[in-house]
């Protein structure tokens, strides 16, 4: 089924059970916010700029796919029929294009979500599923319970929790904040004022921009965690370790008022505020030329 349409009648059924695919676009008012409710299949969302929505959808005979314009939220669902979707099946792989500038909702429970060029709020809250983010330009939140988050190119606040994988972040502008239980934290290529990471088991590593007035807090319970200062960094470096070591690949100042297990270091006039803590795991300092390639980090 494929047309173009003004999305003037409160609900739009885009396809009935066993027509497997369908490909419509329609008209959207300025404003209008984008949520998208899935139960299980991949999401992938790019970007125009004209005040129209297409979407693409490829669906199973287990689901019926349908759009309501209520007020100012374009709603597409994902409904299952005949009782129920059976667990595990792919119900409907969608790929959407949307005005650059649109808010979007996205929520699944068994889904992968990559989106390129958004500059509105994004929001996607996902049981199972990796998410991909890349050239953003406005503030993105991202929640998965079991699966990878990646970010490329943002210029907006970040706000990503993870379960149970790794988190990745690059070339980002925006304040950046990372929870995770059971994965890695890497952020590279950072410039922000704000950075907090933490994780339960896994490692922290931090490569980027120190802003005289940046707050940088990073945190693994059982884990390493690691920092790349510039030479001449200005920076009160505050470590905390029970298990583990500080360890740097330069000179160090000597500590001020040093314990067993905290020290405060002061680099240069000491202008931003660094956190460094680990309960089982080294802290490590390094240069940027020993951070990690990127090369690496794919691996």
């Amino acid at each position: 089924m494929t047309f173009t349409a003004l999305l003037t009648l409160s609900t739009l059924a885009l396809a009935a059970p066993g027509q497997g695919q369908s490909d419509t676009t329609f008209a959207v008012p300025p404003g209008t916010r984008l949520s998208l409710t899935q139960v299980a299949g991949d999401v992938v969302v790019k970007t125009w700029d004209r005040n129209q929505v297409r979407v693409q959808a490829t669906h199973s005979d287990q689901a019926t796919l349908d759009l309501q314009l209520s007020g100012s939220v374009l709603q597409l669902r994902t409904r299952p029929v005949r009782g129920g979707w059976v667990g595990g099946a792919r119900i409907a792989d969608y790929q959407l294009t949307v005005p650059a500038s649109m808010p979007l909702d996205l929520q699944g429970m068994n889904m992968d979500v990559s989106l390129e060029g958004t500059r509105g709020d994004v929001k996607v809250n996902t049981v199972e599923g990796d998410v991909t983010v890349r050239n953003s330009a406005g503030p993105v939140t991202v929640s998965t319970i079991n699966g990878a988050i990646e970010v490329r190119g943002s210029t907006g606040r970040l706000e990503l929790r993870s379960t149970s994988d790794d988190v990745t972040v690059t070339d980002a502008r925006g304040d950046v904040l990372v929870d995770a239980v059971s994965g890695d934290i890497i952020l590279r290529g950072i410039d922000a004022r704000r950075v907090e990471a933490r994780t339960v088991s896994g490692d922290v590593a931090f490569e980027g921009m120190l802003r005289a007035d940046g707050r940088y807090s990073l945190l693994s319970h059982s884990g390493d965690v690691m920092i790349a200062l510039p030479e001449g960094s200005h920076a009160t470096v505050r470590t905390a370790t029970a298990a583990g070591k500080v360890q740097a690949k330069f000179t160090l100042p000597a500590a001020e008022q040093p314990t067993r297990h905290r020290q405060v270091y002061r680099l240069g006039n000491g202008s931003a505020t660094i956190e460094l803590e680990t309960f089982s795991g080294d802290v490590l300092l390094v240069r940027p030329a020993d951070f990690p390639s990127r090369r690496n980090q794919e691996d």
